[in-house]
């Protein structure tokens, strides 16, 4: 069976040949080993801490219990934009009038914001291709808002979530070569990893304070406004299912598209349920399938296994469902929803949704 669970350190080997899987696109997946030391060790932090610090991570993986195969990824990060500032481009309309020629102009401008500050992302989502089969690429998703769910003390209000942007068949961003590059003498990747591991001072320092204007720039970089990346439009549809709405902000570096939400308006957790569980051995094929968690902050688990509610709302389980959510007859209830079957699977491959 596969579950998800809070990140080890002895993870790490598993983690960085995930991170060359993954290439280049996905800044949060490190491939340097000091890099995910300290990611580990601060998940651990988050985890184990009776109160979360404001800004942390929850990182977590997908686990094949019978291999023992570190098959996928996916984590919160809390408290965003309160040490280093988040930037992102707001794409806004302003209207500018000439009394002595009797007319107005409409345009479009960019223009450098921190509207995220204090945000929880939801991002390094990935699968390894041998895994990704129906319904496993979407409990990798939902498993950060069931654990939201769990502790939602711990969480913002406003949940964002960031995603690549589009690039052409050469692997350049359009937008980066009408506008970043101009300001930043280094390739694209390099500054996105800069941004990743030392911090944005640099796009503070050198990035223009003022709106730009959209109709400025070439027509190969308007269209990509907003555009996320072939590999990433996936990741937005699970997004927008859950809610997750568009609202004109975009990554400065490849115009990819930011979404977000209220946390309380996440459907995920707003259909979840809480309730008592008890073993059965009387599940069938006909039975719901469901993502179940153990409603345990400090040794999370989730797994996807079939379930019955009985008449008085007890969910049965298999007994070895039980077992691999370390449930025990002092475990008080589980927290469990829906899986929303789909005929097609997602390839799951973006920055960070």
């Amino acid at each position: 069976m596969l579950f998800i669970r809070p990140s080890k350190l002895n993870d790490i080997d598993a983690l960085l040949a995930i991170s060359n899987n993954v290439g280049d696109g996905m800044t949060s997946m490190p491939k340097c080993a000091k890099s995910w030391e300290l990611k580990l060790q601060s998940s651990e932090r988050a985890f184990s801490r009776q109160n979360g610090p404001q800004q942390c991570c929850y990182f977590m993986v997908l686990e094949d219990s019978e291999t023992g195969t570190i098959a996928g990824t996916t984590a919160i990060y809390n408290g965003i934009g309160t040490t280093q500032p988040f930037y992102s481009y707001q794409r806004s309309t302003i209207t500018n009038k000439s009394i002595t020629l009797n007319t107005s102009k409409q345009n479009e401008t960019l223009t450098l914001v921190e509207h995220f500050k204090g945000a929880t992302e939801v991002g390094s989502l990935f699968l390894l291709p041998q895994y990704r089969k129906p319904g496993v690429g979407q409990m990798l998703a939902r498993a950060r808002y069931l654990l939201m769910a769990d502790a939602s003390e711990r969480f913002s209000e406003r949940v964002m979530a960031e995603l690549r942007g589009w690039f052409n068949e050469a692997g350049d961003s359009p937008l980066w070569q009408a506008l970043g590059s101009k300001f930043f003498d280094m390739p694209f990747q390099s500054a996105v990893t800069i941004a990743a591991t030392e911090g944005p001072a640099f796009i503070t320092e050198l990035m223009p304070k003022h709106p730009i204007y959209v109709d400025l720039l070439p027509q190969a970089a308007r269209e990509v406004l907003s555009k996320p990346n072939d590999s990433s439009a996936p990741a937005l549809r699970m997004l927008e299912k859950e809610g997750f709405k568009h609202s004109g902000l975009i990554d400065l570096f490849d115009g990819g598209p930011s979404v977000d939400i209220k946390l309380s308006d996440i459907k995920t957790i707003k259909d979840s349920r809480i309730s008592q569980f008890a073993s059965t051995d009387k599940l069938n094929t006909g039975d719901q399938d469901f993502y179940i968690t153990n409603t345990a902050l400090q040794d999370f688990c989730m797994t996807m296994a079939k379930g019955r509610i009985s008449d008085n709302g007890t969910l049965l389980l298999a007994q070895e469902t039980i077992d691999l959510l370390k449930l025990t007859q002092h475990s008080s209830s589980v927290r469990f929803v829906t899986v929303m079957h789909s005929k097609k699977s997602s390839s799951l491959d973006s920055r960070a949704a």
